[in-house]
């Protein structure tokens, strides 16, 4: 089969390299963009032995260069670090299969020939990748490999999208999508956030749009607050990140700076991750979503709750069911026992009653359809997928990253002491156990809002639905933001708001010393996401805050009201 990478003239970085690649692949693409050097818009065939021979001349080349001008051999240093090889390890051993179609292009031991060139009329297209037909996780692998030697983010599946080749074929090429995620911007971040003073706000703005400037003096607002003691905060729009903020330190008076790789606490954010798995796995076809919850969840009630009653907070039990239970230590086997003998508040599936206890449930689904555990099928099937590369479950994970938030408890606290980052709500790993970094959540509302790759167009319908109104929530926003919310329900993992004319997806995770929050609209590519690492107010207050500075509907003076004293 034939391997055809299409790039543009970025694949040139790739030529500077002194190192021959060691992977057959990574040897042709090498080759393939020094021969388009001169003129990348033509393109250039090369059988394996043309490669290695290019190659070879271009290391002759490398040597005399580098002894000629020290500088020029810089430059090319520097050149090839921004596209660099990735080891053989990673790429998949298996074989490709040699087509008809293929002769005129094979060299004499069968092995693929790699073509680097535009597309045929769209010098503007998006890179392409011709994968054969193997295991789609060896595809994936294979395709997210090229896309890194191409100096691209990490490419996910969803990202990529097969298309047939013209002819008889029945060979196919993955479309990547480059703008997936773009960690350079991310980079830029983390420095500015090393280099500054931690008592200091670091912004790093990478939009002209009028309403930030606002939006950063709020921003400051906040931050400044006596109680808030770190916050990070980053703004999309388009589906790509518009505003980057940090300000304070991981642990008061350390002078350790929170960065958009801190990682935090997400709490409840973690409900959304569920949702999104169970979605993927219905996508599968391993579960429905109607299909009875375990038998360890049982009510009562007629009629038992669903997966999706389970995940939509639809049980009928009493709102935070046996959470102090949880709180106390108790073991969740022994307090899942107990939930059978509540009295109900409404029958199964007919009123919205928010659950961490029951919700827990979801891990035996995911084991059963699976045959592995949940965390497992999360870390591989989408913090690996949508490049969220820090997160992790509990406290292991949290305290073990290189920056991490300590949380400050304590809402009238009058000396910020970081408190003890251990939490009984691990035991409800699908509920409240995740642990992200700004940078990850970054990627996972982009998997959710690109026009373009990310999450498939089915999930994405599939946990945005609204399967139940959720009017105490709508009472309690229009209490404190009167005017902006019209209407409240719960999808599959996510919150669904009516602001205006708008439809935001949201949710919100707190345990106690951290607060997380994500806001989007995915009709513009809009995104507010905040993280921070004490029980404070003003956090609370900053997305309705973006909302009306970037609608217009109000002034945004939401802060104001404010009194910490």
């Amino acid at each position: 089969m034939r391997h055809t990478v299409f790039a543009c003239a970025a694949l040139t970085l790739a030529a500077a390299s002194s190192a021959v690649p060691p992977n057959p692949h990574l040897r042709a693409l090498t080759a393939s963009a020094a021969a388009a050097y001169d003129d990348p818009n033509v393109t250039t065939t090369l059988s394996m032995a043309e490669a290695d021979a290019l190659l070879a001349s271009l290391d002759a080349g490398w040597e005399a260069d580098s002894d000629a001008s020290a500088d020029a051999g810089a430059e090319m240093a520097l050149e090839a670090e921004a596209a660099p090889v990735r080891p053989e390890s990673v790429l998949p051993g298996q074989p490709y299969r040699r087509t008809d179609e293929d002769e005129a292009v094979s060299d004499d031991d069968g092995e693929p020939v790699y073509v680097i060139g535009p597309p045929a009329g769209d010098e503007t297209a998006d890179m392409f990748a011709d994968a054969p037909e193997t295991d789609p996780e060896i595809q994936l692998a294979e395709a997210a490999a090229i896309a890194e030697f191409l100096d691209v983010a990490y490419v996910a599946e969803g990202v990529i999208a097969p298309e047939p080749v013209s002819g008889d074929s029945d060979d196919f090429v993955w479309r990547i999508a480059p703008e997936r995620f773009l960690p350079g911007l991310i980079d830029e971040a983390e420095t500015l956030a090393q280099l500054g003073d931690a008592r200091q706000p670091r912004i790093s703005r990478f939009s002209d749009l009028p309403y930030l400037d606002p939006v950063i003096e709020r921003l400051n607002q906040a931050a400044g607050m006596r109680r808030t003691v770190g916050l990070a905060v980053a703004i999309l729009e388009a589906g790509q990140p518009a505003l980057i903020y940090t300000s304070g330190e991981t642990a008061a008076g350390s002078g350790d700076p929170i960065t958009p790789r801190t990682v935090f606490r997400a709490a409840s954010l973690t409900k959304s991750i569920t949702g999104v798995l169970l979605a993927h796995l219905e996508h599968e076809g391993r579960i429905r979503l109607d299909d009875p919850a375990p038998e360890t969840i049982r009510v009562r009630s007629p009629r038992q709750p669903t997966v999706l009653d389970l995940v939509a907070h639809r049980t009928g039990l009493p709102r935070n069911a046996y959470d102090n239970r949880l709180e106390e230590g108790r073991a969740i086997d022994l307090i899942l026992n107990d939930t059978a003998e509540l009295n109900p508040v409404c029958a199964v599936g007919e009123c919205y009653t928010y659950q961490n206890i029951v919700f827990s449930g979801a891990a035996e689904v995911v084991r059963r359809s699976t045959g592995t555990g949940y965390e497992r099928n999360v870390r591989r099937r989408l913090y690996q997928r949508y490049g969220m590369n820090l997160a992790g479950f509990g406290e292991r994970d949290l305290t073990s990253a290189a920056s991490w938030a300590r949380p400050h408890r304590g809402w009238q606290r009058t000396v910020s002491t970081p408190g003890s980052p251990a939490s009984n709500y691990d035991a409800v790993a699908p509920a409240a156990a995740a642990v992200v970094s700004l940078e990850d959540l970054i990627a996972w509302v982009q998997a959710h809002i690109s026009e373009t790759g990310g999450i498939p167009q089915e999930i994405r319908e599939r946990i945005f639905t609204p399967y139940v109104a959720t009017p105490r929530e709508t009472n309690s926003l229009n209490r404190r933001f009167p005017g902006r919310v019209q209407e409240t329900h719960y999808g599959l993992g996510w919150r669904i708001y009516r602001w205006g004319e708008r439809t935001l997806i949201a949710h919100s995770g707190y345990l106690s010393g951290y607060g997380a929050q994500i806001v989007m609209e995915p009709a513009t590519g809009f995104a507010y996401i905040a993280l921070w690492n004490a029980d404070a107010s003003a956090p609370w207050r900053l997305w309705p805050t973006v909302m009306d500075l970037r609608t217009g509907d109000g002034p945004g003076d939401w802060l104001d009201e404010l009194n910490e004293d």
